[in-house]
């Protein structure tokens, strides 16, 4: 196993869950509140109910709906701040880094303005940047209604990067999983 492996994890979900890495997997629960829940045992922000299985190969990232990002910093900031909290390295390498990684999800042309300044898509893209750059072995990737949908945002034939992660969706409805498998 080298993605997220969860078997009994909450009721209603199902049993048996494996994604690897290079997998894009949707889980569709019913309601807001159990996929924030369900999005917080998976990162470990909250403990799994006694004999759930939760296990992980590796960083686990959350990027929230809206994004995630820091208001105070600019694009190029928030997806070098994913670089240099993870990484020893110079401002330099880090820019350099991060601005590889921007360009690979669209974001060339965005990068000098803040999180306000760009559009949903934008900011949901941004998220995934920042989160990339912590080379996390399972990328959470939160929903919600009225905003873009995750599938047609990501371009996985566009960012090889995206294919050394698993990428798990958490949403409450199903038409919104394209691009992801069930």
């Amino acid at each position: 196993m080298d993605g997220l492996l969860l078997e009994r994890l909450l009721p209603g979900l199902p049993e048996r869950l494996r994604i690897d890495v290079g997998e894009q997997r949707a889980l569709v629960v019913p309601t807001a509140a159990e996929a924030r829940h369900c999005a917080d045992l998976i990162v470990g922000l909250d403990e799994p109910p006694a004999g759930a299985v939760l296990k992980t190969a590796g960083v686990v990232r959350l990027v929230p709906a809206e994004g995630g990002l820091l208001p105070h910093l600019t694009v190029l900031g928030n997806v070098m701040h994913g670089h240099t909290v993870t990484h020893r390295v110079t401002r330099k390498a880090a820019e350099d880094v991060s601005r590889m990684t921007a360009a690979r999800c669209s974001l060339e042309d965005v990068l000098d303005r803040y999180p306000h300044e760009i559009t949903p898509g934008r900011r949901r893209l941004a998220g995934v940047a920042r989160a990339l750059r912590a080379h996390p072995a399972l990328i959470v990737l939160e929903d919600a209604a009225g905003l873009p949908t995750w599938g047609p945002l990501l371009r996985l034939d566009h960012n090889p990067e995206l294919w050394s992660t698993a990428l798990l969706l958490i949403t409450t409805d199903e038409a919104r999983t394209t691009g992801f498998s069930q």
